[in-house]
């Protein structure tokens, strides 16, 4: 566990909550009980928020209070993660994409904007590209869904399934925190509190078979094509993580030249989590790119 000093004070997730007006619960969303968190102004215009693979709503705690400010937030546990219920299934990129849909009609919202993180950002994509009457516009953090480097992409996919994998068989402090450990380009942002949550999540029973459920669509085909990907007429805004080389900063360069209605940002000083680490300069981007897209004529 870290150690804390006065330039390096106590940081938590209600520490970014404790003043916001939220609730949580849990919704039938098409068979599958669901966790989700919802804040900000009921009559607004609505955002979800989807988390990366094998995470939970706990990835946007900077981001439920700022956002909240001019609409109504809902972040969720997807398909199989956090509480949400575990089926007994794989699950690809279109049962979250589903089940995304299911959650969106029993919460009563016929059109939202999305925000996803990695594998958020693919399911996003896809629902955007299948249900564009459902998808407002698009924040892509770390994107995902589109093939650049292969051998990248099959070196990456591996390097997740080994760790969370042995983070839901033997969870131990050591191996949530390993599991979580390229999240963050400062080490010093992976606080306490995130790997405690993720930590707690792991230990559930169910977790250890879901997690090759949770796992499934890596190296299955899911990609988005680029045609599909040239389809996506909603706006989007893409995050480039700059500081970080790797997949994800070309992943969003590509982006840029195939969406054709895609705004790229470059933004330092963080790597995989741009919504936690840089999550003052984050909130002010989306929160500017989400006005933008509620003011603008529906076409």
């Amino acid at each position: 566990m870290s150690e804390r000093s006065e330039a390096q004070p106590f940081r938590s997730i209600w520490g970014y909550l404790d003043t916001v007006p939220h609730k949580v619960g849990w919704v039938d969303a098409g068979g599958v009980s669901t966790r989700y968190l919802e804040s900000g102004r009921p009559d607004g215009p609505v955002v979800v928020l989807l988390h990366g693979t094998a995470g939970s709503l706990e990835n946007f705690c900077a981001n439920y209070g700022p956002l909240g400010e001019e609409h109504r937030v809902i972040g969720i546990d997807m398909l199989g993660c956090g509480y949400t219920d575990k089926p007994d299934r794989p699950y690809l990129i279109g049962d979250y994409a589903a089940h995304v849909l299911d959650v969106l009609d029993v919460l009563a919202v016929d059109r939202a904007a999305l925000v996803g993180v990695s594998l958020g950002s693919w399911v996003a994509a896809r629902l955007a590209h299948d249900a564009p009457d459902r998808v407002a516009a698009l924040t892509m953090i770390a994107p995902a869904g589109i093939i650049v480097d292969a051998e990248a992409e099959k070196q990456f996919g591996a390097d997740v399934r080994r760790r969370r994998t042995n983070a839901a068989q033997t969870p131990t402090w050591e191996s949530v925190s390993e599991a979580m450990g390229r999240l963050m380009l400062d080490p010093a942002d992976l606080i306490d509190d995130l790997v405690a949550t993720r930590l707690r999540i792991y230990q559930q029973p169910e977790m250890v078979a879901a997690m090759g459920h949770l796992l499934a669509f890596i190296g299955a085909g899911q990609e988005l094509s680029h045609d599909e990907w040239r389809e996506i007429a909603q706006p989007t805004l893409v995050i480039a993580a700059v500081s970080a080389s790797n997949m994800f900063l070309d992943n969003a360069r590509a982006l840029g030249r195939v969406l054709p209605n895609g705004t790229v940002v470059e933004l330092e000083g963080c790597d995989h989590w741009a919504q936690f680490e840089r999550a003052d300069a984050f909130n002010a981007l989306a929160s500017e790119f989400l006005r933008s897209v509620a003011e603008a004529p529906v076409a």
